[in-house]
């Protein structure tokens, strides 16, 4: 017990200099929440809470809201179930959100000591805690702060998974995957698409003890989403089916007219902007729909829109690729401010990682063992938003991901040159 109370000890008085940035959260939320009123998908979430606490995901009697059904995965949700059984104001529900981020920076700082000096962790600590397009959710209830400490936590279990650590570390990163895909749904293929990388390379390199423990923390991972999947199909009837949002992103980002470059809309702003009336038809005979025929109607308007129009869509996802990380094309748009602070804060990280590759490969680093699953988890992660009409904020849970590999080239490379 007295080692156990030392580490505890130890690793408290390494964190104390991050209280700053967790100070720094809860000020901007409590400094710029928007009004006392549920605003964005609030309203859903806080209605699936309470619908959690009588023992149901979604409603009872039928629906053909969409955003009531289905929409949202069952993991903020379950963080707000407590909270909403509390019967606290909206207005302290919201610093649920400076919390998880505080945690995810602590969490993240924990895992750079793994491979990194003491300076060197606290600086790339802050440098993910002063990541200030992070800012612009901490007002309000979102997934993201859940995701990325999510994000972080399955690399921590990861990192000690795959440099021989025990079962409970590839127990603990496979269920990081399931809780993340539990948040944001389209983590799903991802976890799918880390599956599926380590069986090849299983069925290349079975004596590699790094390969076989990829491959289990990917299969918890997997099997850590069957609940969800299992339920869905009994709602539904549909085999591997996350969630009715994924419908309306795509036919957002198919070339629906000249002009649209894959923006996302509101279905309620096709009925408010004229500039959307043409699209109203179509919108009218969606809200007679139930939420699952809704959702496969969107998917094949937007699929036969692509195969009408494959070099548009070639082009939207272009656009889709600068507004994951510029935010910028959007309708509308977005103020100079934000546009600004994506553009610089992203612009950084990519130049960042692109400096890193080239150094890695240039001089042949020693990278630590977990660096190829996590780039691999980085790639995988981004590629899944291009598809489907993204928007800046989720890029916001694989930030840490992109920020854990430049800092893992720069140690090394440091390394290297004092050796």
């Amino acid at each position: 017990m007295a080692p156990a109370r030392a580490g505890a000890r130890g690793a408290v008085r390494e964190s104390l200099p991050l209280l700053p940035l967790l100070i720094l959260f809860l000020a901007v939320c409590a400094l710029v929440q928007p009004s006392p009123d549920p605003v964005r998908d609030e309203p859903a979430l806080l209605a699936a809470a309470s619908r959690l606490l009588d023992g149901h995901l979604v409603p009872v009697h039928p629906t053909l809201d969409p955003r009531a059904y289905l929409w949202h995965g069952p993991g903020l949700v379950a963080v707000l179930a407590p909270l909403v059984a509390l019967d606290l104001p909206l207005f302290a529900i919201r610093f649920v959100e400076p919390i998880l981020l505080g945690a995810a920076v602590l969490v993240f700082h924990r895992l750079l000591r793994r491979r990194l000096r003491p300076r060197a962790a606290l600086l790339w600590a802050y440098a993910f805690g002063l990541y200030i397009p992070f800012y612009a959710v901490l007002p309000e209830i979102h997934k993201e702060p859940l995701a990325a400490l999510l994000v972080v936590a399955g690399m921590l279990a990861a990192t000690h998974a795959l440099d021989g650590g025990g079962r409970a570390a590839i127990l603990g990163a496979g269920v990081a995957l399931a809780a993340l895909t539990m948040v944001r749904m389209e983590y799903g293929w991802v976890t799918i698409g880390l599956l599926a990388a380590a069986l090849v390379a299983w069925a290349l390199r079975r004596q590699s003890a790094l390969v076989r423990r990829s491959l289990a923390l990917a299969a918890i991972g997997v099997a850590g989403c069957v609940p969800w999947l299992a339920y869905t199909q009994q709602e539904t009837g549909r085999p591997l089916y996350w969630g009715t949002s994924s419908g309306l992103s795509l036919f957002w980002m198919s070339p629906t007219r000249p002009g649209e470059t894959g923006s996302w809309h509101e279905p309620n702003s096709v009925f408010a902007e004229p500039s959307l009336v043409a699209f109203r038809p179509f919108f009218a005979h969606l809200r007679q729909l139930d939420p699952v025929a809704s959702d496969d109607a969107l998917r094949e308007r937007a699929l036969a829109n692509i195969r009408a129009h494959p070099t548009d869509y070639a082009r939207n996802l272009a656009a889709n690729a600068a507004r994951l990380f510029f935010a910028a094309p959007m309708r509308p748009g977005l103020s100079f401010t934000r546009v600004g602070v994506n553009v610089l804060f992203n612009g950084a990280l990519l130049a960042g990682l692109c400096w890193a590759l080239v150094l890695a490969r240039r001089r042949r680093l020693a990278l630590p063992p977990e660096t190829a699953p996590i780039a691999l988890f980085a790639v995988l992660a981004v590629a899944i938003h291009l598809p489907p009409a993204a928007s800046p904020r989720l890029l916001l849970p694989i930030v840490p991901a992109l920020l854990w590999l430049v800092a893992q080239v720069d140690g090394a490379r440091r390394a290297a040159r004092t050796s």
